[in-house]
């Protein structure tokens, strides 16, 4: 009987190509998930800026309630990073500096709110000799809008992204732009049914 020699097996790698393939499929995969993350992310924060959005038309409403009147500004529309609502702010969470006459004499604290960083996601306190509230920001760094119906009318009316809205027995209405930063567009957080 004729012995065969034993050879070794031949040792084969990958080529090129195949682990090209698996990189890209690597790329695919990541790609699909990373898209899943930032949808997920994105929804996460506009639900959160929606619920701050919720509080300050709560608070306004629970101010009318008690006052029989809405807070005292000579502007119906108010952003949240401005001067007037520095103080609309301060009203409604009980904490007026004697600048003005006391809006909320009874000091109730409508408004509850988490402190933001940054000038995003939350309540923005002031810094140095005045440790009020400063302003107010949804998740996407935006500030809010509130209109109040300081004409107490049946309609509350205003413009948002160059639409019109007549809004039937309310006192207020809450909007921001949302992640894009646009007024009038799909991803608009607001405290009404928006027009499409």
């Amino acid at each position: 009987m004729k012995k065969t020699p034993i050879v070794p097996a031949k040792r084969r790698g990958f080529t090129l190509i195949e682990l090209l393939v698996v990189i890209s499929i690597v790329a695919v995969l990541a790609a699909m998930s990373f898209a899943g993350v930032t949808a997920a992310m994105k929804k996460t924060r506009t639900t959160t800026s929606l619920t701050y959005a919720t509080s300050v038309e709560k608070a306004v409403n629970d101010f009318y309630t008690d006052y029989n009147r809405l807070p005292d500004f000579t502007q119906d529309e108010i952003k949240t990073d401005s001067a007037q609502g520095e103080d609309l702010l301060k009203v409604l969470m009980a904490e007026e500096d004697g600048q003005r006459d006391l809006d909320n004499s009874r000091k109730v604290r409508y408004l509850e709110v988490p402190e933001g960083k940054a000038n995003r996601n939350g309540l923005i306190r002031s810094t140095g000799g005045r440790q009020g509230p400063k302003a107010l920001y949804d998740a996407f760094g935006q500030p809010y809008t509130v209109v109040l119906n300081l004409d107490y009318e049946d309609e509350l009316g205003f413009s948002m992204g160059g639409k019109q809205y007549r809004l039937r027995g309310k006192n207020v209405a809450v909007f921001s732009p949302g992640a894009d930063g646009e007024e009038g567009t799909s991803d608009d957080v607001a405290t009404f049914q928006k027009k499409h």
